[in-house]
């Protein structure tokens, strides 16, 4: 059904999911050329959650192979955590996807499904009991990576797993630039008008913006999180070569 030229990335969306973490995490794959962004559900049309509404573009039965999965988080991933529809897919793309990456409650969605085990995860404060319900446990970085599963506390690092996954996926250029269009577009807002840059982005993800910039602003830094091949990375140092998933070569390695 979907393209096989470029890089496809399924965002996994259900009942209450969070608006702030989907735009976090796509908002750097929507700025790459060749990469087709699909919102994946259990039927085509739309799914309410904080924030407002999002799209699913198509069914789970649909996308059977996409190259990056996305799991955010949002209300009631209890029930998510439960529905066999979801679960089902998650494993069955987990083996072949190139990434897969799961922010804040989500990362209980990806628990459930036994895609975590006994590893730890990123996540929101509150999910931790949950997590040890399906045998994970709350780690407190901000960002773990476990072969080729990614998790994290929220839209801030949302957007850094983000770059991160197009630093594996492509080159270092190539983040790099994805990069610097986020931070100018974030400039740009802030150098406008409250008013005016509402009308041009929408009101909800222009408050985004700004709340993101301020907690970046204020934001102390963290120990160093062993577990990550390139944690240098996430603060936006590209000192190392980005690594393939263990136990295999990307297949989407760019060259410009």
């Amino acid at each position: 059904m979907w393209e096989s030229d470029v890089v496809q990335v399924a965002l996994t969306l259900f009942p209450g999911v969070s608006a702030d973490e989907c735009e976090a995490f796509t908002l750097a794959f929507s700025l790459l050329p060749d990469c087709t962004l699909v919102g994946v559900g259990a039927a085509v049309g739309e799914v309410v959650g904080p924030g407002g509404r999002q799209v699913v573009d198509a069914t789970f039965a649909d996308v059977l192979a996409p190259d990056v999965v996305l799991v955010p988080g949002g209300l009631g991933v209890d029930r998510t955590a439960h529905d066999e529809a979801v679960l089902g897919w998650l494993r069955r793309v987990e083996p072949t996807c190139q990434w897969m990456a799961a922010s804040s409650t989500g990362t209980v969605v990806v628990a459930a499904a036994g895609l975590l085990a006994d590893r730890p995860a990123a996540t929101h404060w509150l999910a931790g009991p949950m997590l040890a319900q399906y045998g994970s446990r709350a780690s407190e970085e901000r960002i773990v990576e476990v072969g080729h599963v990614l998790t994290c506390h929220g839209r801030i690092s949302a957007m850094d797993v983000a770059l991160l996954m197009i630093l594996r996926l492509y080159n270092r250029e190539t983040a790099a630039r994805v990069k610097r269009e986020i931070v100018d577009g974030h400039l740009e807002v802030a150098a406008k008008p409250a008013s005016l840059t509402d009308r041009m982005l929408g009101t909800r993800f222009a408050r985004w913006l700004r709340r993101a910039g301020a907690v970046r602003a204020r934001r102390q830094p963290r120990p160093r999180n062993e577990e990550l091949v390139t944690s240098e990375w996430i603060e936006m140092e590209l000192v190392e070569e980005p690594r393939p998933p263990s136990g295999g070569t990307s297949r989407r390695r760019r060259s410009s």
